[in-house]
């Protein structure tokens, strides 16, 4: 008798560039054709191998589906395609580290196109029965659609902190570093940002069975996580 297996939902949070962590955690998820793989954004910049990490997701993407979502560097970065004061600023927050991936030293055009059309195809939230996910924030009395861009990759999870969304489904976010290592977990919404290129870890949930899957920059996995701690107060540390 085969026992058929339910399909699983894994948010991934931020990467930012930290291929190492992606691979171990990846490897430790064993993702199937029908699972769905949701990253909440925020995969380039600040770690050393945006271009490596980017290839592993275009890979991921065709063994398996994959939602990408649009964090505030993936933002910062496509705004710097037109604009030389937002390449600048971008630059400062991370930029640097991405630009090297591809070539040390090189300008925005060492992105090839194929990448920069990855960048361009993430969303701006993902939603299914249960739950939905969004890079950095929401609010609570209107549906994702109607969230502005700011509440939707750059706001900070902090006080005053949103109530239960309205529809009742459970928000996953990213962004607002939780530098102690532990998912926030207010049961009604989860960070994931466990702030791995900060020497912390990167950090896979599945969103129906809650397990958990984290790794450090360097790849290697954490091998007791502890249980994500319910009604915690955010340590937001300030935008990554």
């Amino acid at each position: 008798m085969v026992i058929e297996q339910p399909c699983r939902i894994v948010a991934i949070g931020d990467i930012h560039g930290c291929t190492h962590a992606l691979d171990a955690v990846l490897a430790a998820v064993d993702p199937q054709p029908d699972d769905t793989i949701v990253c909440l954004g925020d995969f380039i910049d600040q770690g050393r191998e945006t271009r490596e990490a980017i290839d592993t997701l275009i890979a991921l993407s065709q063994r398996c589906r994959v939602i990408m979502l649009k964090g505030n560097h993936e933002e910062m970065l496509l705004a710097s395609l037109g604009s030389e004061s937002a390449k600048n600023s971008w630059l400062m927050y991370g930029g640097v580290q991405t630009l090297n991936s591809y070539r040390f030293c090189g300008g925005i055009d060492v992105i090839p196109a194929a990448h920069l059309d990855f960048i361009r195809s993430c969303r701006d939230y993902y939603e299914t029965d249960d739950h939905i996910f969004v890079h950095a924030n929401y609010l609570d009395d209107a549906p994702p659609e109607e969230w502005p861009e700011y509440v939707l990759r750059w706001s900070l999870l902090d006080a005053p902190l949103p109530g239960p969304h309205m529809s009742g489904k459970t928000v996953i976010v990213g962004h607002t570093e939780q530098r102690d290592g532990e998912i926030l977990d207010l049961g009604y919404v989860k960070c994931i940002d466990t702030a791995c290129y900060n020497y912390g870890w990167l950090t896979a949930l599945d969103v129906t069975s809650g397990q958990t899957w984290q790794a450090s920059r360097w790849g290697v996995l954490r091998e007791s996580p502890k249980e994500p701690k319910p009604q915690r107060w955010p340590l937001a540390m300030g935008a990554d």
